[in-house]
């Protein structure tokens, strides 16, 4: 009887921390707004330079950019409000690559508040 009690508090504890950890995520999806007449096929964001951020300013948590392809990239983070700033280099259709940036939400008075799943559009200036 004492096992069985103590198998069944195990299973109602990984269900309810499973099921917690779901609603404290959300898929963020980032898609960009080029500036030129050709799609851009992929676009990669050096991580390590600080001027580079998606950070959670709730919890001061940083995320790592991943590659933009076609346009797009998916992202799971926590939900809250976030700070988003890039240069990039943007690969085009026709092979060149371009220096780009975006910073339409670098600052607290213009963060994205993401509760739930969500697609910002992010605009890039050609540097």
């Amino acid at each position: 009887m004492r096992k069985c009690l103590y198998i069944i508090a195990l299973l109602l504890i990984a269900a309810c921390s499973k099921h917690a950890g779901d609603e404290l995520c959300c898929n963020l999806t980032l898609r960009l707004v080029s500036p030129f007449e050709q799609p851009i096929i992929a676009l990669s964001v050096d991580n390590s330079l600080p001027g580079n951020f998606l950070r959670n300013l709730n919890t001061g948590e940083e995320y790592d950019f991943p590659v933009f392809v076609n346009g797009k990239c998916e992202i799971t983070v926590l939900r809250g409000v976030y700070v988003i700033s890039f240069d990039g280099i943007a690969g085009l259709a026709d092979g060149s690559g371009k220096l780009v940036r975006c910073s339409d939400y670098s600052s607290t008075n213009n963060a994205v508040t993401v509760t739930e799943d969500k697609t910002v559009e992010l605009n890039l200036l050609v540097l």
